[in-house]
């Protein structure tokens, strides 16, 4: 298990991500759910879990 820490370069929050590589995923991408931009796309190889842990400010989402 691979376990890091990603920030959105739109919005500024923060996230934790998990990596499996024993488990099998499915395709796709995961997105910020404040923005809406997407951090990373999927093969479906691994299983990859993201876990928002860094809220960011309201004033920086109205700066964008």
């Amino acid at each position: 298990m691979k376990k890091d820490d990603v920030t959105c370069p739109r919005c500024g929050a923060g996230f934790r991500r998990l990596e499996l590589s024993s488990g099998s995923g499915s395709k796709g991408e995961y997105r910020c759910p404040v923005c809406e931009t997407t951090l990373e796309q999927f093969g479906g190889d691994k299983l990859v879990a993201y876990r928002l842990t860094i809220q960011p400010s309201i004033r920086g989402l109205k700066t964008g």
